[in-house]
């Protein structure tokens, strides 16, 4: 089953652009495909038939009237239901800043025109077969925290298995996130080459009709300039993104004490989870020392990060609003201090000694699972040989105290 292709006939595309003609050649296209094809012919339109059919991908030329693509591809993306509907411009317009500038909109790619079918065929099919293995992602990552709460029910009693499937859980959502997020500098990466490759055979067409300008070789070395610094200013992106990535999820996968950095170490973990800050808009600072060099358990830290601040999406704040999250990090004498606190809603009086118990959560319908502080706690104490403590009063937000020896314990 695994190694079976992904049947996309029936994924539905919506094409938008104010010329019949290409609406006709693109529908031809696609139809050919097995894809069920609708149109919309401005902007407005175009956002009433995502909300309503909600389309697998949608096709979005620029230059339109009233409310241009970019326009219409921005307010796609500010809205809830049609958020997550990838957008492919089609456009005449090559120019590098504009194509930077629909990739940072939201857009996942581009195709040129005049299109050509071979090209319209192969980035409509990837684009459809990446947002189909992510539906399956989330379905097994639901299934899995379905069978995380049948075990809850059936087998209370193996507490170090549930930590590790919650771990594991985890770990599948943080590589499910980590193709969506290193996608977009690979992307503008290959669309900044693929423009450089274009000017070059037109370049090279030029050179061999005769008709070469000093303008024309101006205007290339200017092209190539921008394209090249675009696509290296990505790779390292996603270089960076891919390192922090490898680096977390290693070290979660094994129980071994190492020589780290604590603030980089943060850094990196917190860098593995921006797909979600992003979503949110919480700001969050970390104050440690940048020379902090520390004896420990990387993986334990990393789970400690990485479920604090989960804690805070699900729990700490009302939907729609923007909060604040901090890191301070110091040593007092021979042991590590971490306070950790968001502004968000607060905790309940009645509540606080309840929730470091397993299985407590007070939003099990917002995707706590009763296991993220338990964890926390499980960590700071057994692996950590730490404390950790909550104060919070609802409305001013919770703070965290965590205190570890510098050192792990018996190294």
């Amino acid at each position: 089953m695994a190694n079976e292709p992904i049947n996309l006939e029936g994924c539905k595309v919506l094409i938008v652009d104010d010329m019949p003609t290409n609406l006709d050649i693109l529908n031809q296209i696609l139809e050919e495909e097995g894809y069920v094809v609708s149109f919309a012919t401005n902007g407005e339109q175009a956002i009433k038939l995502a909300t309503l059919d909600q389309p697998d991908l949608i096709l979005l030329d620029v230059m339109m009237p009233d409310m241009d693509g970019f326009e219409t591809c921005r307010r796609l993306k500010s809205l809830g239901p049609t958020r997550g509907i990838p957008v492919i411009f089609v456009t005449g317009k090559t120019d590098t800043r504009d194509v930077v500038e629909g990739f940072h909109i939201g857009a996942v790619d581009y195709i040129t025109k005049p299109v050509r079918q071979e090209e319209v065929c192969a980035r409509t099919r990837a684009h459809l077969q990446t947002q189909a293995l992510f539906r399956i992602r989330d379905e097994l990552i639901e299934k899995l925290r379905q069978h995380n709460e049948q075990n809850r029910q059936v087998l209370d009693s193996q507490q170090e298995q549930l930590i590790n499937n919650t771990r594991l859980a985890s770990l599948g959502e943080l590589v499910g996130e980590f193709a969506h997020e290193v996608g977009t500098p690979v992307g503008i990466c290959l669309t900044a080459l693929t423009n450089l490759i274009q000017e070059g055979q037109v370049l090279q067409q030029k050179v061999e009709e005769g008709g070469l300008t000093r303008q024309d070789f101006a205007n290339y070395i200017n092209v190539s300039r921008e394209s090249s610094t675009l696509a290296v200013s990505n790779i390292e992106r996603a270089a960076k993104l891919i390192q922090s990535y490898r680096r977390v999820v290693v070290d979660q996968c094994r129980e071994e004490v190492s020589n780290f950095n604590l603030k980089e170490y943060i850094e990196s973990v917190l860098l593995t989870l921006s797909p979600k800050l992003k979503q949110t808009g919480h700001q969050i600072e970390v104050d440690c020392s940048e020379t902090l060099v520390i004896d420990s358990y990387p993986g334990a830290f990393a789970g400690i990060i990485t479920n604090l601040v989960n804690n805070s999406l699900i729990h700490g704040f009302e939907e729609g609003r923007k909060g604040n999250i901090k890191f301070v990090v110091q040593c007092q004498g021979s042991e590590l201090v971490i306070d950790y606190s968001d502004d968000g809603k607060g905790i309940a009086k009645e509540n606080l000694d309840k929730i470091f118990d397993k299985y407590y959560t007070s939003n099990r319908q917002g995707g706590g699972s009763g296991l993220g502080l338990h964890v926390i706690q499980t960590l700071v104490r057994d692996t950590l040989g730490g404390s950790i403590g909550c104060k919070s009063s609802e409305g001013k937000g919770a703070c965290f105290a965590i205190r570890v020896p510098l050192s792990a314990p018996g190294f």
